[in-house]
């Protein structure tokens, strides 16, 4: 085994400080090849560097890293402690462990490793860079170990998509909502404490608050993000770490195992070296229906999946803070593209609709056309209420206005937020208490106490006034559905369509077109009598 006769003869006598590096990768251990376990590898470098009189000064242990990718915290701290001077030698038991991208590999023994002084050894490859011709077939062998990387790549994610196919769940982390059954872990279950939240982002959307108001509201009680319950390594940056944004809303928002409906390849990895996410395109999703107990209703994930459908084409920020309830409902009969919302001035006086086209390509694009913003909002409420008042059966409305299971299952996922909140406020308290002691005791500080105490009543603070809000909306309901006359008085308003909102419009309307010359049409969701 020995190797130091062979030596180039200007490093004869020279004191090789070691440092030993091992590494298992998940699908080795998943196919428990017990002659590449860390133990093992240790075993039998250990041996070998003392029997070559070296000096071990440390062992560099990445367990469960893969091979392309060189961003491994145990292989960073050897590269450290080069740079440190701490070692000069650096063995592995094969080319393999060292890496298996051929780029990086070849960039850290061709020229890194030369540039620090560091000697580099593969034992069982016999690759040695103090010693002449042993490194003429490093870079083939490099190549193998890579394609064999992409080989074992390719073969996980054909199994993996092999189990999405059958309603398998397969990701590391359960969507946010549930959590893995400890007996199956491809299967989900419902996790309740943030089960809840869900249910809430679902709620506040379909109540017309946009997804930046849900944002702030979720991030002004301080409800933990997906990533930060699950202790992941945050991907924002700045200010706004750990806290809740767009994406993080739109995604739970258009995802539908909410319904029960377990759906996986929403994203992958660029290739087998880059972790960097690619977004996969709706039709190219796997989802099998009916795998797990659902969160949202069918019917309240397809109305937020056409919210979301109907684009907001005002791009101002002024012009966002007014309401338009036909937003994303009117298109050029013409040229069939959006129409988009101008004015004749800053204060929102005389608001039109135009083409998108022509307004931003030329008036050569479309024919010109403008219609008021009133006038088509009018027109459109004023047909939806004469169809209701001459179709809609009233008693019958009535009668199902009146249903006692109405809000049965509405009010029982506010019962299942409460129990969570209060059960969090019990912990609060504990907390609190716990503190005090610590601090009587001596343990903390006074200063620590006073910061960690205004936390944790910050905390209590935010959980109190949810649950406040809880019991409002409740006893709301128990109201509305005991209440004969208002239900009578709600259903003949409805039927009036006097105070109209976003929701209802999209509800009923799929499209209204307007033309140069002929008269507006508007296309309904549902056969018009």
């Amino acid at each position: 085994m020995k190797t130091l006769e062979n030596s180039y003869s200007s490093n004869i006598g020279k004191i090789y400080n070691v440092g030993i590096y091992l590494r298992l990768s998940r699908e080795v251990e998943e196919n428990k090849e017990v002659s590449q376990s860390i133990v093992n590898q240790k075993d039998f470098l250990t041996t070998y560097v003392i029997e070559n009189e070296f000096n071990i000064i440390d062992y560099y242990i990445d367990d469960g890293y893969s091979g392309t990718n060189f961003d491994r915290p145990a292989f960073q701290r050897m590269i450290a402690d080069i740079e440190k001077g701490k070692i000069n030698t650096v063995i592995t038991k094969d080319l393999s462990r060292l890496g298996r991208d051929y780029i990086m590999t070849g960039h850290y023994i061709e020229k890194y490793f030369p540039s620090k002084n560091v000697r580099y050894i593969a034992v069982n490859d016999g690759i040695d860079s103090y010693i002449e011709n042993s490194n003429d077939m490093t870079p083939f062998k490099a190549v193998i170990n890579d394609m064999y990387a992409k080989d074992i790549s390719k073969k996980v994610r054909t199994a993996k998509n092999t189990q999405k196919l059958k309603g398998e769940f397969v990701g590391s982390i359960a969507p946010y909502g549930y959590k893995k059954d400890k007996t199956n872990k491809n299967k989900l279950i419902i996790e309740e404490e943030t089960a809840c939240v869900v249910r809430r982002i679902f709620k506040m959307f379909i109540d017309n608050m946009s997804m930046i108001g849900i944002v702030k509201q979720l991030s002004l009680e301080k409800i933990p993000t997906p990533s930060a319950l699950k202790n992941l390594k945050n991907t924002q940056c700045g200010a706004y770490t750990g806290h809740w944004n767009l994406p993080m809303i739109k995604r739970i928002l258009t995802n539908p195992t909410y319904m029960g409906n377990l759906t996986q390849n929403r994203s992958k990895k660029v290739n087998y070296k880059v972790k960097k996410q690619n977004i996969i395109a709706r039709e190219n999703w796997i989802t099998i229906p009916d795998t797990h107990e659902a969160i949202i209703s069918e019917q309240d994930f397809n109305t937020v999946q056409n919210l979301l459908s109907k684009r907001n084409y005002i791009k101002t920020e002024r012009a966002v803070k007014r309401l338009h309830l036909l937003s994303g409902l009117v298109f050029c009969g013409d040229c069939k593209k959006p129409m988009t919302y101008t004015t004749e001035n800053k204060k929102f006086k005389n608001i039109y609709l135009i083409c998108s086209a022509r307004k931003r390509y030329g008036k050569n694009m479309c024919t010109p056309k403008s219609i008021k913003e009133d006038y088509l909002q009018n027109m459109a409420i004023e047909k939806i209420r004469e169809i209701a008042l001459k179709h809609v059966d009233k008693k019958l409305l009535l009668k199902n206005s009146d249903t006692k299971d109405q809000y049965a299952e509405y009010v029982n996922n506010l019962n299942k937020e409460k129990t969570e909140k209060n059960k969090q406020l019990e912990e609060i308290k504990t907390m609190i208490m716990n503190l005090y002691k610590d601090k009587i005791k001596n343990i903390i500080s006074e200063r620590d106490f006073i910061d960690l105490s205004k936390e944790c009543n910050s905390q209590r603070d935010g959980l109190m006034e949810r649950i406040n809000q809880i019991d409002s909306e409740i006893n709301q309901t128990h109201e509305n559905k005991s209440n004969t006359a208002e239900i009578e008085k709600c259903s003949e308003d409805f039927l009036q369509f006097e105070n109209i909102d976003r929701l209802t419009l999209i509800t009923l309307i799929n499209r209204i077109e307007v033309y140069q010359d002929r008269p507006v049409v508007i296309k309904f969701n549902f056969i018009e009598p």
